[in-house]
């Protein structure tokens, strides 16, 4: 099953450096995050009070995601990981001080957080088509996918002993020290780009690249597509990462231990599921896409009769397999449409545009789910993401990609 063309990008050093940082960061991630939800449910006790935590993840993306596109197209993009490695170390590490003096400064260092994340993911998938053949990216995407998936379960193997043991502040600084660990890995990385643009710009220079991008976007058929589809969607899967909290926190009552549980069970399915994309034919990539959409919808439905925690891990482990059918093509789709000069810009209106809409899934999922219930949100959430991928595949454009 773990053969095939999977583990070719491996031959190259470079691409092998990069995995091997992210390998050791999405550990400590994984950590963070657990610890993360029961800090913020633990002072609040509240559904809406979780989803806004997860938002505030999302809305730097919906906010500053074009412009940090641009400098991605712009600067070194090893250098720019490299930096951001370092700055999320530093700001991660505060997390444990910042509670004493409120929830607030929790949420404003998870904003700075994404918002430097923003500039890390675009620079690394726009990196990846320049340290692994064209043959390979979709090869080259499974198997970052399945990384994150096997590092995060790594960190859920021991994240609800880490911080019932020792409390939440270990997690914190046990992320901190995996993103200096990815930063060391990707300074190893031998290979420098030619410079793209000059490194130094004005404001308005910025934000120009940054229109142009969207512009980019919004002309090129095949991009305008898929980001519509995947904007629409992200509503729905952002919403239900929201019930899934809800799920395990409040439905069935069953605490840390019952969100590692849903958690590695959706992370096993990821992990399966990059396998599984990374082994089949690279053509084909709108289908898959799609089809993985529609599947998610189905399966994330079934959540809403399942009786017991032991009930739902299974569907949500088949719900992480589904994602990755349309995840990685994503990133496939884009690396290999958009012209390297744009790449940047085009990832990073990906991120934008599904963002803003994951924003308004996060919180409104959490207030519907208090009004309405918990099984009638989830099929709302269900029937969105089937809408989606209904109209996704009326696309001929997308489904010949």
């Amino acid at each position: 099953m773990f053969g095939g063309r999977l583990w070719v990008p491996l031959r190259s050093a470079d691409y092998r450096r990069l995995w091997l940082g992210q390998t050791v960061s999405v550990v400590g991630d994984k950590v963070d995050q657990i610890a993360l939800g029961i800090l913020v449910y633990e002072l609040t006790g509240s559904e809406l009070q979780m989803g806004i935590m997860l938002a505030v993840s999302m809305l730097p993306a919906a906010v500053f995601g074009m412009l940090a596109g641009a400098y991605v197209d712009r600067w070194d993009r090893r250098r720019t990981m490299i930096v951001s490695d370092l700055v999320r170390a530093a700001l991660v590490f505060s997390v444990p001080f910042a509670v004493g003096v409120g929830l607030w400064l929790v949420y404003a260092i998870a904003f700075a957080v994404a918002t430097v994340s923003l500039f890390f993911e675009p620079a690394k998938l726009s990196l990846i088509p320049e340290l692994v053949g064209s043959d390979e990216l979709l090869a080259a995407n499974s198997l970052d996918s399945a990384t994150v998936s096997a590092a995060e379960l790594a960190g859920l193997a021991f994240a609800g002993g880490l911080v019932a043991g020792v409390g939440y502040r270990a997690a914190f600084f046990f992320d901190a020290v995996t993103y200096v660990l990815s930063a060391l890995f990707i300074w190893s990385i031998a290979h420098r780009a030619q410079p793209r643009l000059a490194i130094a710009a004005g404001w308005r220079e910025v934000v120009g690249e940054a229109v142009a991008g969207m512009r980019y976007v919004v002309r090129h058929p095949i991009l305008r597509d898929l980001l519509a589809v995947y904007s629409v969607a992200s509503a729905g899967i952002a919403a239900s990462v929201t019930l899934v909290y809800v799920l395990a926190l409040d439905h069935f009552a069953a605490g840390a231990p019952g969100l590692a549980t849903l958690d590695a069970a959706i992370t096993v399915g990821l992990l399966l599921g990059s396998f599984a994309v990374g082994r089949s034919n690279p053509s084909g990539a709108g289908r898959k896409l799609l089809w993985g959409l529609l599947a998610y919808s189905v399966l994330f439905a079934l959540t809403a009769v399942a009786p017991t925690l032991a009930w739902a891990a299974p569907i949500l482990l088949a719900v992480g397999i589904s994602n990755m059918f349309f995840y990685v093509p994503i990133a496939a789709i884009l690396q290999s449409v958009a012209v390297p000069d744009m790449r940047g810009r085009a990832f990073a209106a990906k991120q934008a545009l599904s963002r803003v809409l994951s924003v308004v899934g996060f919180v409104s999922a959490g207030a519907v789910a208090e009004r309405m219930g918990l099984e009638p949100t989830i099929v709302a959430v269900s029937i969105l993401i089937a809408v989606a991928a209904l109209v996704g595949m009326s696309r001929p454009r997308l489904l010949a990609v």
